[in-house]
């Protein structure tokens, strides 16, 4: 009837104008950023509050905004590793590993790892030990009263191989000859690292090998060696105390004719120096430090490097 199509055709322009104002209001809170609390948004049909609509626009840009700062980060952390990569390479420091692979082969190509400053390179055999020196003023010691004086020490480390390979004569003669009453091994040569280890790796002192021998006497052993050290410098700032330039003798217990076996005691660290300390003016020693010998594997588990 005509009555009949009258109420519909005015519930179906209500329905479209409810529409529209609720797709207004929509657009509007879109735009200003109004808050309406009102039943004013459509999903799949439905009709849905405009604060979930909000709060999901706000949840996706969050989605975005943070797959965003995960690619900045890993770029970042690609940078640096290769940084680390290129200092590593200039300053000689082996690659950490990973399950025995070297980290940078694994994050850019096949490379031949840096060898160390501080370890001992050849293959040749023989026992290697990180001797772990202590340097300073000592109880009865001979060194001149202002060295030392202020209590300061010196620490370092040095990776030393004793190789089985007979010392040359100009190697031999440097051996101080004080077993007059026992028996001594031959003189066998010694590899050093190319630098001992200073403040952490943050100094470094040049090493350039030495020799060592073991001598028994009244059924007791004990290993006496030298290394040739380049000293530190006025430069590198340690005050009253210092390494001489030359040679730092040693001298530790062992057990049996070769050096698989050392003590784990302390031993003692000397040079040759000319003085009257012994009644007439010749060449004395005098103790600088003390030094301890650890098994290569050893050290490096304790140490990290």
């Amino acid at each position: 009837s005509p009555t009949v199509r009258i109420k519909k055709s005015t519930m179906t322009t209500i329905m479209v104008f409810r529409r529209s104002v609720a797709a207004a209001i929509v657009l509007w809170t879109v735009i200003f950023g109004c808050r309406v609390h009102t039943v004013v948004g459509f999903s799949n049909g439905c009709i849905l509050p405009m604060e979930r609509i909000r709060s999901d626009a706000r949840n996706y840009s969050s989605i975005l905004f943070m797959s965003k700062e995960i690619d900045v980060r890993r770029e970042e952390a690609r940078t640096l590793l290769e940084q680390a990569r290129k200092i590593r390479e200039e300053i000689g420091v082996d690659e950490p590993e990973q399950n025995g692979v070297p980290t940078a082969s694994m994050t850019s190509g096949s490379q031949v790892p840096a060898i160390s400053p501080w370890g001992v390179s050849s293959e040749e055999e023989g026992d290697i030990y990180r001797l772990y020196i202590d340097i300073g003023r000592e109880e009865g010691t001979w060194m001149d009263r202002r060295w030392g004086a202020s209590g300061r020490r010196i620490e370092f480390t040095l990776d030393v191989k004793f190789l089985r390979e007979v010392a040359p004569d100009v190697l031999t003669s440097k051996m101080v000859k004080d077993n007059y009453m026992g028996k001594s091994t031959t003189v066998n040569r010694i590899e050093t690292a190319k630098s001992a280890r200073l403040r952490d790796g943050f100094d470094k002192m040049n090493c350039f090998g030495g020799c060592y021998r073991i001598d028994s006497a009244s059924g007791k052993e004990t290993l006496r060696f030298y290394i040739e050290v380049e000293g530190t410098t006025e430069s590198q700032d340690y005050g009253d105390i210092s390494v001489p330039a030359g040679r730092l003798y040693f001298s530790l217990p062992c057990f049996g004719s070769g050096t698989k076996q050392l003590s784990s005691k302390e031993g003692v660290v000397t040079v040759r120096q000319t003085g009257w300390n012994t009644g007439w003016r010749r060449e004395e020693s005098r103790i600088v430090g003390i030094f301890v010998a650890k098994p290569i594997d050893i050290a490096r588990k304790r140490d990290k490097f």
